[in-house]
């Protein structure tokens, strides 16, 4: 039973840490979606990330936009 618990808590801490940092979900040659980081550190992190993404095309990354309150993606421009 002991070891049951215990391969449980492994479980789920696997899967709480797993996926944690922010990562780009899509990039075109004018766009950047960044999914947050969990917990959301903000579009500090995000805009990090764009900006690296739109600087392979010599460009940098412009907020545009939350898809909405609820969500923890962020929409970049590459100008």
């Amino acid at each position: 039973m002991k070891l049951i618990r215990v391969s449980l808590l492994v479980l789920v801490l696997v899967f709480l840490t797993s996926g944690c940092a922010a990562q780009v979900t899509s990039s075109t040659p004018g766009t950047v979606v960044v999914r947050a980081s969990v917990p959301d550190t903000g579009v500090e992190k995000a805009l990090e990330l764009a900006e690296a993404e739109c600087a392979k095309r010599n460009l940098s990354a412009r907020v545009r936009s939350v898809t909405s309150p609820t969500t923890d993606r962020y929409i970049f421009d590459c100008i």
